[in-house]
């Protein structure tokens, strides 16, 4: 069957835990979406670098220690400098929704099933959107 969408993952530079990342992308695919996982420990440009090769509906970013936290401010900063038309959700242990709300990600996962939800919740309203 044709993927709901594409979901690009990555854990971002200064972290190489991956646990999370992985069950968020197998709870993806089991949701019908077609998943590239790029990795842990990837810069800001690699990741967007990637999204603009792949075209995703969604771009995912994990984190699991408090110290690669403000790679994912400088990954999203780098995605607006760019205008990237990328949502991007953010997820990990230390990552809160306040912290979501403050770096200005369309998103954020609690947890594997709630990044699910996100990004359900982020294509449907591109959808609407578009039309």
């Amino acid at each position: 069957t044709k993927p709901k969408g594409k979901v690009l993952l990555a854990t971002v530079q200064g972290d190489v835990h991956d646990i999370g990342k992985n069950l968020v992308a197998m709870m993806l695919e089991g949701a019908g979406y077609q998943v590239t996982d790029l990795g842990v420990n990837k810069t800001p440009q690699e990741i967007l670098d990637c999204a603009n090769r792949l075209d995703p509906d969604v771009v995912g970013l994990s984190a699991l220690l408090t110290t690669s936290m403000p790679s994912m401010r400088k990954t999203l900063n780098l995605f607006r400098q760019s205008n990237s038309k990328y949502p991007v959700i953010v997820g990990g242990a230390p990552v809160t929704e306040e912290f979501a709300a403050a770096i200005k990600a369309h998103g954020y996962g609690e947890n594997a099933p709630h990044s699910v939800q996100t990004v359900h919740a982020l294509l449907k309203k591109r959808r609407r959107t578009a039309i």
